[in-house]
């Protein structure tokens, strides 16, 4: 192989180099922007919009999405008591429902089969500590029964009007203190899902991302392999069609142009190396040195 064949692999081996690393980063650059692409807010709203005493949330992540979703919804069908939200993308997830408070180690557990539990947050609405159920009850049955006796009044004066409105807000109040009482043994449970990188963490991350390098590194060589062989293949194709130029010299990386320059060179006179001497008559010189011998 000459020299500058060993210069052209050469080039092409540092561009090829230089094209699997650019394309291994921007392919980590793309997951890692597709990774938190999801956008949880309306359920973190929903979630911390609900009142209730006692609240949970689970961040939980699987290699393995698709079952983890199936194991999720087995775990609700199982034992949850209120279903709220159930969201379940393609690589995401976002789960609202209630259950006994009991039950949620026991979720915990079960959530640990089909993937990684990244924190575990419990909450304590301190609103309605201080409540309790036979006191919020009698307190209803009085808004109640004062609303009743305004009712009676056939002509109502502004006042007994504003204390009206006043109480239809209490009493729907106390009704959902109630509600929420009735459930203070449950927990309401908020689970997201999120998909988990086979490299999870920083050495993980290396040995993909080397991964990942070596491969595009081989369908770079390959690419460029048949792009070589599959370029001398066409031109070995038109030479043998009979087009001009592109003869066994071309498909080996050479063109000849049809013609010779050097043989007009050679033909016509012209050229660096020509020089020639040119012995040149005058006519008239001759005639007039005849003319005077005859005269003498």
């Amino acid at each position: 192989m000459s020299k500058t064949s060993i210069r052209r692999v050469r080039g092409i081996a540092i561009f090829i180099v230089f094209l699997a690393l650019a394309a291994t980063i921007l392919q980590l650059e793309k997951r890692s922007g597709r990774s938190s692409s999801f956008n949880f807010k309306d359920s973190q709203n929903e979630y911390r919009d609900l009142k209730f005493i006692n609240k949970a949330r689970i961040q939980f992540i699987a290699l393995n999405v698709s079952d983890a979703q199936t194991g999720i919804d087995k775990i609700i069908a199982e034992r949850s008591k209120q279903r709220i939200r159930k969201q379940s993308e393609s690589s995401y997830g976002a789960y609202l429902f209630t259950v006994d408070q009991d039950e949620v180690p026991t979720i915990v557990e079960e959530l640990k089969n089909y993937g990684s539990v990244v924190s575990q947050v419990e909450q304590v609405d301190t609103s309605l500590v201080n409540l309790d159920y036979e006191g919020e009850a009698a307190r209803l049955a009085s808004y109640e029964k004062e609303q009743a006796d305004l009712d009676l009044v056939r002509f109502p004066s502004e006042a007994q009007n504003r204390r009206k409105e006043v109480l239809h807000s209490l009493i729907q109040q106390s009704r959902s203190n109630l509600e929420k009482l009735q459930e203070s043994e449950s927990v309401l449970l908020y689970i997201t899902l999120s998909p988990q990188s086979s490299g999870y963490g920083a050495v993980g991350t290396i040995q993909n991302a080397v991964i990942r390098y070596f491969v595009w590194l081989g369908i770079f060589t390959v690419a460029a392999i048949l792009i070589y062989f599959g370029t001398r293949l066409i031109m070995y194709i038109l030479a043998l069609m009979g087009i001009k130029g592109f003869g066994s010299d071309a498909a080996g990386g050479s063109y000849t142009y049809g013609g010779s320059y050097s043989n007009y060179s050679r033909h016509s006179g012209y050229g660096y190396g020509n020089k020639r001497k040119v012995k040149r008559i005058y006519k008239d010189k001759s005639s007039s040195s005849d003319e005077d011998k005859e005269n003498k």
